[in-house]
């Protein structure tokens, strides 16, 4: 029986060397940290925007996500079906509620940023993200602002008092610098946990770190044992391959273009779907695994060599072509091998619609946060909208109370302990392993005791940091998926095949006060 994970609840660092002061820090500059960001500084409140990457770093920038189609009101009980069975009702109303509103603030923030071509904007992730970072700033820039920008600053962990309450916010220089800041709002926007799997479509900064220092501050985690695929990622051969780097993204919009999926020979592969490729993206994702494991030594192809050239030179297809071609292929004249890659995850902090989590001052937004408005699964292509909605949420509803903010309490340490060194990273992938769209009860517990096994008395390093966090933040996914005994949503379970009315229920995990996991089930309200 697999053993159970103890953690740190704060990581042992060196005294800091600066001490700083703000009303609420923000922690990530994706589009749910940019959107609370904007917000809170519109209404003058005292505003650190924290990242540790540049502006156009994370998610958000390389995201396959469009906004196009939340213009305009979604169908609710068809979005409730998408959950699965395990939709929290209430955080889907609101989502779907202010969606459009969220598309309109949007459309017309890329309208001021471009006014040269208006109307004839793409809502993509990237285009997005950088009309979100032009606006931060030039709110930042202006003379008396209330934004302060700090790039390559990383959080480390969020501070408490001895009454449990958000203190501040430790966090790491690019230059190995620590700096302590004092606040009485924390928000995390920092974004997945995806490079905890072998094979991901997520930056490389998608290490955990906004769910781990949630963890270590007392937050609960919930539904981490759903994640969201890619079905058709670009599988690189080895000699192309770089080590950490996202796979490509072929999506839905080249097989509705026309490409369609092919074994070696050239012959369609996946004829038997009824609906074939434009199937939903967690059952052609299921069938591009079974293919695959069906088919031992074989690759399965994505063939769009018969989309016609007009097609591939417009957007989006325009920027896949590129994304490919940049790593030595060329989808517009050769069948490309794919596989599934984990490209979002679905849990994270545990928080109402509002963004408040079980912390008092502790707030989260984005993929980094988990309403329960998904489910297992929820509407396609939700997750920018979701990070979108949750980021302008959290930041309208924290510059309306602002001024009922406490000053910050004095920071205590919690149970502190060491890093795990950064040459355990490919261990940590290994039981990633175990959590792919195919699980079972033996696999999982090996990952479990896998992570229990990795030594952690290392120093805190950047590196260091990452294989922490990926560390802890996987050992509640392989525990969520233990603890739930079916299938349900992208996963299997080989040894639970069916889906059970019974586990309508959400997943919650915890740390106590030692470090150790918590685990619980509660009924979806």
């Amino acid at each position: 029986m697999a053993t159970t994970i103890r953690s740190a609840r704060q990581l042992g660092a060196p005294e800091p060397g600066l001490t700083r002061r703000a009303r609420v820090v923000v922690v990530g500059a994706g589009a749910a940290g940019s959107g609370a960001a904007m917000q809170l500084a519109a209404a003058g409140v005292d505003t650190a925007l924290v990242t540790g990457g540049t502006l156009l770093d994370g998610a958000t920038a390389i995201s396959t996500g469009r906004l196009d189609g939340w213009a305009g009101p979604h169908d609710p009980e068809e979005a409730l079906r998408r959950g699965l069975g395990v939709a929290d009702r209430r955080a889907l109303s609101h989502l779907l509620r202010t969606a459009p509103l969220v598309h309109a603030r949007v459309a017309e923030l890329l309208e001021r940023a471009d006014a040269t071509r208006p109307g004839r904007h793409e809502t993509t992730g990237h285009q997005v993200q950088r009309g979100l970072a032009s606006a931060v700033r030039t709110m930042a820039g202006r003379l008396g602002t209330r934004l302060r920008l700090e790039t390559g600053m990383r959080g480390v962990d969020v501070l408490t008092d001895d009454e449990g309450r958000v203190a501040g916010l430790r966090a790491l220089r690019s230059d190995g610098a620590l700096v302590d800041w004092l606040a009485p709002v924390v928000v995390l926007a920092g974004g997945g946990a995806e490079q905890f799997w072998p094979r991901t479509t997520a930056p490389v900064t998608a290490t955990g770190d906004a769910a781990a220092m949630a963890l270590r501050a007392g937050a609960e985690l919930r539904d981490m044992e759903f994640t969201a695929c890619a079905p058709t990622a670009v599988d690189l051969p080895d000699e192309l391959a770089l080590p950490l780097d996202p796979a490509i993204t072929l999506g839905r919009e080249l097989r509705r273009a026309g490409a369609v999926l092919v074994d070696g020979q050239g012959r369609p592969a996946l004829a038997g779907l009824g609906e074939d490729e434009l199937k939903p993206s967690d059952e052609l994702a299921m069938a591009v695994h079974d293919w695959l494991a069906g088919h031992a030594g074989q690759r399965l192809l994505l063939d769009g060599t018969r989309i016609g050239e007009s097609s591939w030179a417009a957007p989006p297809l325009s920027a896949t072509l590129a994304a490919c071609r940049a790593h030595g292929i060329d989808p517009a004249r050769e069948p490309v091998p794919v596989r599934p890659a984990v490209q979002t995850m679905i849990g994270g902090i545990g928080v109402a619609p509002d963004g408040s989590s079980t912390v008092p001052g502790l707030y989260a937004a984005g993929e980094a946060a988990c309403t329960g408005a998904r489910g297992a699964a929820g509407p396609s292509n939700a997750g920018l909208v979701e990070a979108l909605v949750g980021g302008f949420t959290v930041g309208a509803r924290l510059a309306r109370t602002a001024d009922s903010f406490d000053e910050p309490g004095t920071p205590v340490e919690r149970t502190p302990g060491g890093c795990v060194p950064a040459a355990a990273r490919p261990r940590i992938t290994g039981a990633g392993r175990a959590v792919g769209l195919a699980r079972e009860h033996t696999e999982l517990a090996r990952a479990a005791d896998e992570l229990v096994g990795l030594p952690t008395g290392a120093p805190l390093t950047g590196a260091a940091l990452s294989t922490t966090n990926l560390r802890l933040v996987g050992a509640t996914v392989v525990a969520a998926a233990r603890a739930r005994p079916e299938s349900r949503g992208w996963h299997r379970r080989t040894d639970h095949p069916g889906t059970k009315d019974a586990w309508r229920r959400t997943v919650r995990i915890a740390l106590d006060d030692d470090g150790r996991m918590r685990v619980r089930s509660t009924p979806i309200p």
